[in-house]
């Protein structure tokens, strides 16, 4: 099995944003970081086709996860769409989440070559 890099373009106004602090258990940096880890859960067909597929969810499902209010929910995923870190599309009730710019490296499994 080869291990493999997944990572993504970050700038320095998502850092700025991140790192302001909210009244709420979750961080802002925790919630992208579960954003992060829900779009690479897809890992498989990101590797396969070069494919960076959305994941989908709801609004109200993220504010129970992350222990914010609903409102808060929809303006940090606002907020990271207009600096261009993810593509939000909303069908009903569910939302899509993309997370723009994630790719995947494959490494080459290092071989223990002691004997």
């Amino acid at each position: 099995m080869r291990p493999n890099i997944i990572f993504t373009k970050l700038n320095a106004e998502l850092f700025q944003f991140l790192a302001e602090p909210l009244p709420y258990k979750t961080s802002r940096f925790d919630a992208f970081r579960y954003l992060y880890e829900c779009q690479t859960d897809n890992f498989d067909v990101l590797l396969k086709y070069y494919i960076n597929v959305s994941f989908d969810t709801t609004y109200k499902q993220l504010a129970i996860e992350w222990g914010w209010e609903r409102k808060t929910v929809i303006s940090f995923l606002r907020s990271l769409q207009k600096m261009g870190i993810v593509e939000v599309k909303r069908k009903y009730r569910i939302i899509y989440i993309h997370i723009l710019n994630l790719a995947c490296i494959e490494t080459e499994e290092t071989e223990n070559n002691s004997g």
